[in-house]
């Protein structure tokens, strides 16, 4: 297996780790999560979360959209959002006699697309093209996205009142998947100690990475080294969940592992993929494909992971 990379530079590795120091100011608590969403981000990926309100999603939207130097947008849906409302509309002129194209707020490079199982099942498809190919259609014609375009999409519980379940072709376009949850005691304690806590001050501090320098590194993502055993060992993985819970796993998910895996490595400060890397990411790149995110569909995806034997 390849030792090195030298295409990735120590620097580029240390940013990484800063960017989720960084982010850990603002979200207190949760490394974990923070580190799977960089990955999802850093891989090209989109980022579903499961949780109830006030648990710290658009905190965790805006601190890496600050840190990474992205432009950000927040989608609030709603029972009664369209498609318009999300990629926007041609509005007739009168002075030119023309339509004119009015962007929506899908027209960012990271999309806060909040409580997305509230909002209609067509409002939700307006996004499908998108993730899939970062451009939309409007009345046949079609407009690129700004590069990166990544989605980071939050779903309430589904007892809640007034949402209905993602279909499966929306949750196979989400890279990685978690709950944020509450902070431990202490740090919930520290939270209401905090004068401040309660004002909308997220973006703190200096970005961490120079304008245009994420796209780049996402880049270099890609030249992370991902050896034959290493294929071999996802290719098995799969085997194993398509005879038993998922049988109609995609080769797009396998592909969103790998980018996960690579990432998760990149985070490591490693120019190549170890079976840790992808173990890492493997439960929370499917368990949505599950159903809701929960311990139970996190338990049989690790399940599988000690059933397969790592080279």
């Amino acid at each position: 297996m390849t030792q090195e990379n030298k295409n990735i530079k120590a620097t580029d590795l240390s940013q990484l780790a800063d960017v989720v120091e960084a982010v850990l100011i603002s979200v207190r608590d949760k490394r974990t999560q923070v580190r799977l969403a960089l990955a999802a981000m850093l891989s090209g990926g989109h980022l579903l979360i499961e949780d109830a309100p006030g648990m710290g999603k658009t905190s965790l939207a805006r601190a890496l959209g600050h840190h990474l130097q992205l432009n950000w947008t927040r989608l609030q849906c709603t029972n009664d959002t369209t498609p318009s409302d999300i990629v926007g509309v041609n509005i007739f002129d009168p002075k030119s006699g023309a339509f004119e194209f009015r962007q929506g707020p899908v027209f960012t490079q990271v999309l806060l697309a909040d409580e997305l199982n509230r909002a209609p099942s067509k409002s939700q498809s307006a996004l499908l093209e998108a993730m899939a190919e970062r451009q939309v259609t409007v009345d046949g014609t079609s407009f690129a996205l700004p590069a990166p375009f990544i989605v980071i999409a939050t779903q309430n519980p589904t007892e809640q009142i007034g949402v209905s379940p993602l279909p499966e072709s929306q949750l196979d376009r989400f890279a990685v998947s978690f709950s944020l949850g509450l902070p431990s005691s202490q740090v919930e304690a520290d939270i209401l100690r905090d004068a401040r806590a309660g004002e909308e001050t997220l973006e703190q501090g200096t970005p961490v990475l120079q304008a245009g320098a994420f796209h780049a590194l996402q880049k270099k993502c890609h030249d992370i080294d991902f050896s034959d055993p290493i294929i071999t060992y996802l290719q098995d993985l799969a085997g194993q969940l398509r005879t038993t819970i998922l049988p109609n796993l995609s080769v797009r998910a396998l592909m969103q592992i790998k980018g996960l895996a690579q990432a998760h490595a990149m985070i490591e400060g490693r120019g190549f993929c170890v079976p840790e890397d992808i173990q890492a990411v493997f439960a929370p790149a499917l368990q949505h494909r599950l159903g809701p995110v929960t311990g139970a569909s996190s338990a049989l995806l690790n399940e599988a992971l000690l059933q397969v034997s790592a080279p």
